[in-house]
């Protein structure tokens, strides 16, 4: 099944599968196609390239923009770049997260201070890694296949946390599939979304070497 299409399509049919994709939950068949998606776009140990963050505050009518790069690596976790409006590192793993500021100085952060942050890391690390298994023990998920010349043109997943807890937080994460992982937007318990959006991937064979760009 190919995916490979250019993600631009995904842009101009956005707003038809965003009224569709919470009225299919996934099934049997779906999965399958998901577990087929993932085998391919997970190919190799980890993905770099360029990340644009945009926060939206309701409350505010504002919206806050951060760039960088990101490296996503299936044994190491996740490394995300800041690069503007001011630099930092963050790095996600089991080992816990720790950020590096522009000085140098590296300091451990809790999961209660940034929760939102790390829900989104964990999921894409869980994705990544392939590992459906965890997504469903940890969200109710939902599923629509964008289809453009009888070819599949990408994936749209919804993921609603199961926990009563967790979606006081986070109400649900959406995430758009092609040949790679291309945005991401988490809606807060307050209806405030965060769109995560990921361009220029290189991916490439794990290597102990291996450097976030």
């Amino acid at each position: 099944m190919k995916l490979f299409l250019l993600f631009a399509l995904s842009l101009s049919m956005a707003s038809v599968a965003m009224a569709s994709v919470f009225d299919h939950p996934m099934d049997a068949t779906s999965k399958q196609v998901l577990t087929h998606v993932l085998t391919q776009m997970n190919r190799y140990g980890s993905v770099t390239g360029d990340f644009k963050q945009t926060k939206s505050i309701k409350k505010l009518n504002r919206d806050f923009v951060s760039t960088g790069t990101f490296r996503i690596s299936k044994t190491s976790g996740i490394v995300w770049k800041t690069q503007k409006p001011f630099p930092s590192e963050m790095t996600v793993s089991d080992a816990g997260i720790t950020e590096r500021n522009a000085s140098g100085q590296v300091r451990t952060i809790s999961t209660k201070d940034n929760p939102v942050f790390v829900q989104i890391s964990t999921t894409i690390q869980a994705l990544f890694s392939g590992n459906i298994t965890e997504l469903e023990n940890r969200f109710d998920i939902y599923y629509e296949k964008i289809v453009y010349g009888g070819v599949i043109s990408y994936l749209k997943i919804r993921l609603v946390p199961r926990e009563a807890s967790v979606r006081k937080v986070i109400a649900n994460i959406v995430m758009e599939l092609s040949e790679n992982l291309d945005k991401v937007v988490i809606t807060d318990g307050e209806g405030s979304p965060v769109v995560y959006e990921f361009t220029n991937h290189q991916s490439s064979v794990e290597s102990s070497a291996a450097s976030v760009p």
